[in-house]
């Protein structure tokens, strides 16, 4: 458990990985991110590409390097999943992602004291100190929030990052 002001990031197992998918894909919140009406470019995604995505290192204890799942929680109730993908020692850079599991758990802070505290974390413990997200230049809202966690946007290209939209903004916090 890593433990933020106003959120608690709980190891996401093997067992939280269909829920997760079900957030990402067949929430109310998912349109502001992926398929129509304004991403039709992006669907989401099926059941199979998504477990390709999010395979299981994301949901073991074997090598944190590798990128992390987390649920995070308010009190004991999930509100969303936040992970990074795997770290580039080299450059002590990761990429990562979040959402949240419905629209009653926006403007309350949770993502942004989610992403802080991830960050926080992997800077301590693992020793990253460039973290990229890439949202759509259509989602403003996300844009918004991760600028308020002190990310700016950046046209540095980083190794092994593949934009998800054609219009992916890409976005940096270096601590």
């Amino acid at each position: 458990m890593i433990q933020g002001k106003k959120v608690t990031l709980r190891h996401a197992n093997i067992e939280d990985r269909l829920q997760i998918f079900q957030w990402l894909a067949e929430s109310d919140l998912t349109c502001k991110m992926l398929g129509p009406p304004d991403f039709e470019d992006n669907p989401a995604p099926g059941w199979e590409e998504f477990i390709a995505d999010y395979n299981s290192d994301f949901f073991d204890n074997e090598d944190p390097y590798h990128g992390r799942s987390y649920i995070i929680e308010v009190g004991n109730s999930p509100v969303g999943h936040i992970n990074y993908n795997e770290i580039y020692r080299q450059n002590n850079y990761v990429e990562m992602d979040i959402w949240l599991a419905g629209s009653e758990f926006c403007n309350k802070g949770y993502g942004s004291d989610a992403i802080l505290t991830l960050c926080n974390f992997l800077q301590n413990n693992l020793g990253c100190h460039t973290f990229v997200i890439a949202p759509s230049a259509r989602n403003r809202d996300a844009i918004r929030v991760y600028e308020r966690c002190g990310f700016e946007a950046t046209d540095e290209v980083f190794k092994g990052f593949v934009p998800d939209y054609y219009d992916t903004v890409v976005m940096a916090k270096v601590v």
